[in-house]
């Protein structure tokens, strides 16, 4: 079962209470261009936590995690 949160936790989590995140814009559209895992449920976007962590860096390896 995979951790939905919202963008706020994300950003959150991320970046912490000092950090500058992203836009909330900014991670809509990267969530839309398959960047960052995660879905929009209704009218709010989430982000898929455990996916995002596993995440390696290299898109290749990226989209076949995200297949199996």
């Amino acid at each position: 079962m995979s951790e939905m949160i919202k963008i706020r936790e994300f950003k959150r989590r991320v970046w912490g209470a000092n950090g500058t995140p992203l836009t909330n814009q900014a991670i809509r559209d990267q969530i839309q261009r398959d960047v960052l895992p995660g879905a929009q449920i209704g009218r709010l976007w989430f982000i898929d936590w455990d996916a995002y962590q596993k995440q390696t860096g290299n898109a290749l390896a990226d989209a076949v995690l995200r297949a199996g």
